[in-house]
């Protein structure tokens, strides 16, 4: 079989996680990628973690894996002409600090040219340093980790460089497909922050709509975690599921119980209700629980370790694990395609391994589709059908329609997006000034911060009216893609099976949360479940404490960023061969990649690291610190002696950067209580955003933990043009949360408010599909059409 991208020629000259995970997305999928290194190699051949086998840095294994080494000293005359050769035959560049995308355009006008840094290169932040907890400080997300009245909790690993290199890859290949109609290539902007805040934003458009401040007491119900007696299992009790959570767990007596059959009451009562829940569980298997509870349509994951992913039924079955020629085992897929299955042809590259490559191959075949034009989006001109709900489908959606194609939400009349409008009564915090309004539905901020730029259609795929209409819509658009569970498109005939009859070109994109195969495939998932099943939670935590999930279900935007990817990738294979083809995204095997190295070296060790909160054995201090406030924090960190030093003296105690007790990362590794009480004195009584500023001005990684009313007010994201403002027919006008994505000739942008219910009926029946009259009345008689949503929907 082809590979999607073959042809494509990539020049990795960066030494960030996050342009060597552009870069391996490439390679995964054909594209003839070369690392370009300077004598002594990318840093990153000696990050952690390392294998015990060979000492080798298998986070660099994980990031280059299906690449090419070549080394080139860019200081030397003759290096230099090397280099300008292999800039004049890339179809993608990711630069290094030093290198502009303009001296890259002068050699090739059609290459793509990609930057990704923390902060970008201007703006009230470009001085700053971002290591991930800045990073996730910075965002929003880590406010939402951790006890209440505790340290916040940053996260694990480098999960904002690597979803900043996702959202790299969907901007190049983005410009890719707009490449043919503008004649040309371009560059494309990355900054970490933003990409980390993007991820980060319905609490944010909560707070803009009325001003809700949360308090992190209230962030994770109505999701608790109990401990059987192989692991812990995640549980969320959604109100409708009540019954359905006791009959299961055979606490039948809990279900009329005066403190927790009321929702509201329940809510007060969680604590008592989860001790009831863990005293009944605790000898249980923790697989079994969950189960138990998936079968009766209750949301639960087991918290999985690092170590136990390689022995994992589930990911066994489907064939998840896949090994180099040398016996070295690495990740599968990310995306699995019907048309293009991605091909591992060789490990991750000794260093110059390559030499100079040879003159880059044919890629065969004239462009068969040419969006984009300059000064719109460079999907312009392509149509996508989005049946799906929540976040992660939608935010894909989100992601194509920000990138300039028509992107079309459909919904049942009975079965309405649940963003929309759930089974509870109406809550207050969810629309503007804290008012429902006479349409509920159409006020909610998380559906109107999701679903800009879309079209709704609504109609109803239980009749054959609305399944014709569909397939008929399908006939005329190049994407269709579905977050509901494995079988929901097949069980209409609008699979890609269905529909390749009626489009042979058509991209059927589903993003299963556990694949389309398997014994957990069936499963029920959200963003905190599944952060169960990668492995993720059991890296998040306080020392001796339960795992812990972060924020407002982290993955599911993360699921929306790969969904856009896989599908770009499909349509660039589109463009060159004029084929379509079915696309899976298993959502937890996509997430898996953020985690790669620290899967990988669990499974090589048969050890899981230790949840220590935000304590790194490779920086100290690592941690969050209180601030003058209710519940306010910064992040400091100390990566190297030098850095030490310069934090003691920016903090008045320069005699502390020689103390024999901080003098060497280890001495202060042993000494880290001692540090952390000194800078918690140092900033308790100290407003965290001018602390932060202070200790970045002398060269020491800090931030303030951003709330949503701190994020709403950012002069970073202000300057980066984050927000627009929108006018909604509903719920008003208000500034709206964008996307990281900086094209330089095909800028997409936010253009346009979240569609009401069914607004957009009579263009997709009559303008786009050309149906008469008696047909639409007939289809709305049937009730396969509506423009509000049934009762009990």
């Amino acid at each position: 079989m082809d590979s999607a991208l073959a042809g494509l020629r990539i020049l990795d000259l960066s030494d960030s996680i996050a342009g060597q995970f552009c870069t391996r997305i490439f390679a995964d999928h054909g594209a003839d990628v070369v690392l370009v290194e300077g004598p002594s190699g990318s840093p990153l051949r000696r990050a952690a973690p390392l294998s015990r086998a060979d000492g080798s840095s298998l986070l660099f294994r994980h990031l280059n894996t299906g690449k090419r080494s070549v080394v080139l000293d860019r200081a030397a005359p003759e290096d230099r002409a090397r280099l300008d050769r292999l800039l004049g035959e890339a179809d993608v560049v990711v630069l290094p600090g030093d290198l502009s995308d303009r001296d890259v355009a002068r050699l090739n006008p059609d290459s793509v040219t990609v930057r990704v840094s923390p902060f970008g290169t201007d703006g009230p932040l470009a001085g700053w340093k971002g290591p991930e907890i800045v990073l996730q400080a910075l965002s929003g997300m880590m406010f939402n980790n951790g006890a209440h009245g505790r340290e916040p909790l940053y996260g694990s690993g480098a999960r904002a460089s690597f979803a900043a290199g996702l959202a790299a890859y969907v901007g190049a290949a983005a410009a890719l497909l707009a490449r043919p109609a503008l004649g040309r290539g371009q560059h494309v902007a990355v900054d970490e922050a933003e990409t980390a805040a993007a991820m980060c934003f319905p609490y944010v458009m909560q707070h803009i709509y009325n001003g809700t401040l949360r308090s992190r007491a209230d962030l994770n119900i109505p999701a608790g975690q109990v401990l059987c007696h192989d692991g812990w299992v995640c549980i969320w009790i959604y109100n409708h599921r009540w019954t359905a959570v006791c009959r299961t767990l055979g606490l039948e007596d809990l279900e009329a119980d005066p403190r927790f059959a009321d929702p509201a009451v329940r809510r007060d009562n969680w604590a008592a209700l989860f001790a009831i829940i863990q005293e009944r569980v605790a000898g249980w298997e923790a697989e079994d629980l969950v189960d138990r509870l998936q079968r009766a349509e209750v949301i639960a994951a087991k918290s999985f370790g690092l170590a136990e992913l390689g022995r994992n039924r589930h990911l066994d079955s489907r064939g998840y694990w896949e090994f180099l020629a040398d016996g070295r085992r690495i990740l599968g897929p990310a995306y699995r395609f019907g048309a293009t299955p991605r091909r591992v042809e060789r490990g991750a590259p000794g260093l110059g391994e390559t030499g100079v490559p040879a003159e880059a191959p044919e890629a065969g075949g004239a462009p068969r589709i040419a969006p984009g034009s300059p000064g719109r989006g460079p999907l312009a001109g392509l149509r996508v059908v989005e049946v799906a709900t929540a976040w992660a489908g939608p935010m894909a959606g989100r992601v194509l329609a920000f990138l300039g194609a028509e992107s079309i939400h459909v919904e049942s009349p009975n079965r309405v997006n649940s963003w929309r409008l759930n089974k509870d009564a109406p809550n207050p915090v969810n629309f503007p000034d804290g008012v429902a309004g006479e349409r509920p539905f159409d006020r909610s901020f998380l559906f109107n911060s999701q679903n800009v730029n879309k079209l709704s259609c609504i109609l109803d795929l239980k009749t054959e009216e609305g399944r014709t209409i569909l397939r008929d819509l399908a006939a005329r658009s190049d994407v269709i893609l579905c977050n509901f569970r494995p079988g929901t498109l097949r069980k209409f005939g609008l699979d890609y099976d269905g529909l390749k009859a009626v489009r042979p070109e058509i991209v059927v994109a589903e993003l299963p949360a556990f694949g389309k195969t398997g014994p957990m495939s069936g499963y029920a998932a959200l963003g905190p479940t599944m952060e169960m099943a990668t492995g993720m939670s059991s890296l998040i935590g306080y020392e001796g404490g339960q795992p812990e999930t972060t924020g407002p279900s982290y993955l599911d935007p993360i699921g929306g960023f790969n969904t856009a990817a896989a599908i770009l990738t499909a349509l660039l294979h589109r463009q060159r061969t004029g084929q379509g083809q079915a696309v899976e995204i298993p959502q937890v095997e996509a997430a898996m990649q953020f985690i790669g190295a620290e899967i990988l070296a669990a499974i090589e060790t048969g050890e899981d690291p230790p949840r220590r909160g935000n304590r790194s054995p490779h920086a100290v201090p690592h941690d969050a610190f209180p601030t003058r406030g209710e519940d306010e924090w910064m992040v400091i960190a100390a990566r190297s002696d030098s850095e030490w030093r310069t934090l003691a003296a920016a903090i008045g105690r320069p005699e502390l950067g020689d103390d024999p007790r901080f003098a060497s990362l280890e001495a202060r590794r042993a000494n880290e209580d001692t540090i952390s009480a000194l800078l918690a004195d140092w900033t308790r009584g100290r407003d965290k955003h001018e602390a932060a500023d202070l200790l970045q001005a002398a060269g020491v990684p800090a931030a303030p933990v951003m709330t949503p009313s701190d994020l709403a007010r950012s002069e970073y994201l202000a300057h980066r043009g984050f927000y627009t403002w929108l006018e909604h027919p509903d719920a008003g006008r208000h500034p709206h949360p964008g996307l990281p994505l900086h094209l330089s000739l095909t800028p997409g942008g936010q253009r346009r408010h979240a569609p009401p219910f069914g607004a957009d009926n009579g263009t997709v029946l009559r303008d786009i599909l050309g149906l008469p009259p008696e047909t639409i009345a007939r289809a709305e008689a049937a009730g396969a059409v509506t423009t509000w949503p049934l009762p009990g929907a």
